[in-house]
């Protein structure tokens, strides 16, 4: 493809890239269906909108209204529009290991809402597991997951991404936090708050993934409603003195009463919807963090720029988010 043909668009926001891939499909100048999306980033993306059912992410107006920059892949792979996801990644994003993924996409049949097979923790803990005879509409798809580090030479990453070069469907998107990136909670809280949210929401396998879904329903669900009961409270005094609330894992209890009460103490308030969100980004390894230095970012750019050289891609858009 001539460089003068290459679509680029930058936008702030990471779902804000979906507009643009959405635009290049209707002007067809992406294909339809079968897209490759080669992923730079510290992050996955790969949960799932909340609030829209499986019907809405056929229209436009309430799919951009819905996602986020956590969760704007997936409804575009139960559209069809992409079937192949390849996350590139650097050594301190831990959210899921190295290797190759097969899955289904599909509308819960319960629900009607968008879910996935995969048993990897990062789904099952974000209840986004269902089984696949439990999946209507299912599309497959395949995610790779690869870290390009000191481990993994410019030769190694070449020989597992070389597929690509065949791939006439790419679309290469890029967020600059692949570079370097923050977890802004660890400015947000204390230490001791973020020892007991890592405590409190720390996801637990059991031994089938219906049975670790299960318990981790039981576990968000127990820990939204007693956030939300004790920050009902008006002053951290009264929260200290309450004991109207029970739980029968007192130690539980006592850690989210400690909880609300430096959020109260430190803020004045407590947002109890807001503090739960953060609470459940603690599942397996938190958010990632690292700033890396100047010279670290310009040795992962030049070899980003050196790996995506050596494999000659040819892709049909390209999306960077800042």
């Amino acid at each position: 493809m001539a460089a003068a043909s290459l679509m680029v668009h930058i936008t702030e926001d990471h779902n804000e890239v979906l507009t643009y891939i959405y635009r290049a499909i209707a002007r067809k100048k992406l294909s339809f269906s079968k897209n490759t999306l080669l992923h730079f980033d510290s992050h996955p993306d790969l949960l799932i909108p909340p609030n829209i059912s499986a019907s809405d992410v056929f229209v436009k107006e309430k799919l951009f209204s819905s996602i986020s920059i956590e969760n704007w892949i997936m409804p575009a792979c139960y559209a069809g529009h992409i079937s192949r996801i390849v996350w590139v990644k650097k050594e301190w994003s831990t959210q899921i290991s190295d290797g190759e993924y097969i899955f289904a996409i599909g509308m819960d049949k319960d629900t009607s809402q968008i879910r996935c097979s995969s048993t990897e923790p990062y789904f099952v803990s974000e209840l986004l597991y269902t089984p696949r005879d439990n999946l209507a509409n299912i599309k497959d798809i395949t995610l790779t997951v690869v870290t390009f580090d000191s481990s993994n030479s410019l030769q190694t990453m070449c020989e597992v991404l070389e597929e690509l070069s065949d791939n006439s469907n790419i679309i290469l998107d890029i967020d600059l936090d692949y570079f370097s990136t923050t977890n802004p909670f660890l400015s947000m809280y204390s230490e001791k708050q973020l020892d007991i949210l890592a405590t409190l929401y720390k996801f637990h396998e059991e031994t089938t993934p219906e049975l670790s879904a299960a318990r981790r329903h039981k576990q968000l669900s127990m820990l939204s409603s007693t956030i939300k009961r004790l920050a009902s409270q008006t002053s951290s005094a009264s929260l200290s003195n309450s004991v109207e609330y029970s739980d029968p894992d007192s130690e539980r209890l006592d850690l989210i009463r400690t909880l609300v009460t430096q959020e109260i103490e430190s803020k004045g308030k407590v947002d109890p919807e807001t503090l739960h969100e953060h609470g459940c980004t603690f599942d397996t390894c938190g958010l990632p963090h690292h700033i890396s230095t100047e010279k670290e970012i310009d040795k992962h750019i030049a070899d980003s720029v050196e790996l995506l050289s050596r494999l000659k891609l040819k892709p049909r858009l390209i999306t960077i988010a800042r």
